[in-house]
């Protein structure tokens, strides 16, 4: 990812912050507030539309931002969703939203990917439309914001494909919305490290910028994979 890419990117995550807060926006038949330093994109709507119908499932979404699609999980038939985050404010925007729209059954916890997951609560699906713009590990995080775009040295993907299984149910699977522009076969190159399988449930290119090839998967444990 060239210096031009991601000074390009953080401009335009910091023009994101120069309206006045909260924003107020009606989405999937949400009454939403977004919150300063919270990420909101269009392409979280994406991702919420495409997901498979999870009624009855218990559900982790990594990452919940504002809440958009934690939400629109619990209200369209998942029995619970449990919505992390690494930053307090998407924790307390999604709260926000929870109340806002009088959705009960879900609940919010800060974690830096499963750092704070019980280990003893699986769950049928485990959702995160994650970071994928790859920068150097050194890369120095200058805002809360920037953890929406940013995954220093890749580590957040391999933890995520390493560590997501174990906290999955039988028959559970991993639903991930990926920006594959940089490497088409980001995704796919490393699922055999994992153990994992994989289908493409839905891809998109966004304009106007053209850098955003997002794919969504659905990926799930190998049976008698390490």
């Amino acid at each position: 990812m060239g210096e031009d890419r991601i000074e390009y990117i953080r401009k335009l995550m910091a023009e994101s912050q120069l309206s006045d807060f909260p924003k107020y926006v009606r989405c999937l038949g949400l009454d939403l507030e977004v919150h300063k330093e919270v990420f909101w994109s269009d392409t979280s709507r994406w991702v919420a539309e495409r997901l498979p119908p999870m009624i009855g499932k218990n559900v982790l979404e990594i990452g919940c931002g504002c809440g958009l699609i934690a939400l629109f999980l619990a209200k369209n038939g998942a029995s619970h969703v449990l919505a992390t985050d690494i930053t307090t404010n998407a924790l307390d925007n999604t709260l926000a939203n929870a109340r806002r729209n009088e959705i009960p059954n879900i609940t919010c916890i800060k974690s830096d990917i499963f750092s704070n997951i019980d280990q003893y609560t699986k769950f049928d699906r485990i959702i995160w439309h994650m970071p994928s713009t790859y920068v150097p590990e050194d890369f120095e995080i200058a805002s809360m914001i920037e953890h929406s775009s940013f995954d220093p040295g890749g580590f957040l993907l391999d933890r995520f494909l390493r560590e997501s299984p174990r906290h999955l149910a039988p028959n559970g699977a991993i639903m991930l919305g990926y920006n594959v522009s940089r490497n088409k076969s980001v995704i796919t190159d490393k699922l055999e490290q994992y153990s994992l399988s994989h289908r493409r449930i839905a891809d998109k290119k966004f304009k106007p910028d053209s850098m955003i090839n997002l794919h969504l998967y659905e990926l799930k444990p190998i049976v008698g994979g390490p």
